[in-house]
């Protein structure tokens, strides 16, 4: 094999290889931005993240020994970000708003939304709603958010419960 040749397959598979590196890198800054982002409005609380997750352009964590909550989501047009103390709240359920659209294979359900809801222990407030995903805005597939939302809620609700029976 010839130099030529040589360095001509060095100069496709570093074409090949190129973009692929450089979407890992700005992937990895817009976590460390979401992260840091999520990170900043908990020590403006004076909590700590204990832990969190990303996903699309959102993230979520909790502060295990305060019981605060923190979500950030950021969609084409707006930011949205919200606290919520996890002592105020009763319960935490998931909100699956879908629809069934009809074809030849059969039916199918479509899911339009998935949210989280906190209702408080003071019925005179109204309830917090944190959006995982929105398929106006969000891919048109589901990429785990269903099963984080679950597991999320999970968390919350074992939390109240430790909370309750702390209590008594």
């Amino acid at each position: 094999m010839d130099l030529g040749t040589t360095i001509v397959g060095i100069v496709i598979i570093l074409i090949c290889i190129i973009p692929f590196a450089l979407m890992s890198i700005n992937s990895r800054k817009k976590e460390k931005k979401l992260i840091q982002g999520l990170s900043d409005i908990a020590n403006r609380n004076n909590c700590k993240i204990s832990r969190h997750e990303l996903w699309n352009n959102s993230i979520i964590g909790i502060d295990d020994t305060v019981l605060m909550i923190f979500f950030t989501r950021k969609s084409k047009d707006n930011e949205t970000s919200q606290q919520i103390n996890l002592t105020e709240i009763q319960k935490c359920r998931v909100i699956n708003s879908s629809r069934t659209v009809s074809n030849k294979e059969g039916n199918f359900k479509v899911v339009e939304k998935l949210e989280l809801a906190f209702s408080f222990q003071d019925k005179s407030k109204s309830e917090v709603v944190l959006e995982f995903y929105n398929a106006d805005y969000d891919s048109l597939t589901l990429m785990g958010e269903l099963q984080l939302v679950e597991k999320w809620c999970k968390i919350f609700n074992d939390k109240i419960s430790e909370m309750t029976k702390q209590k008594k």
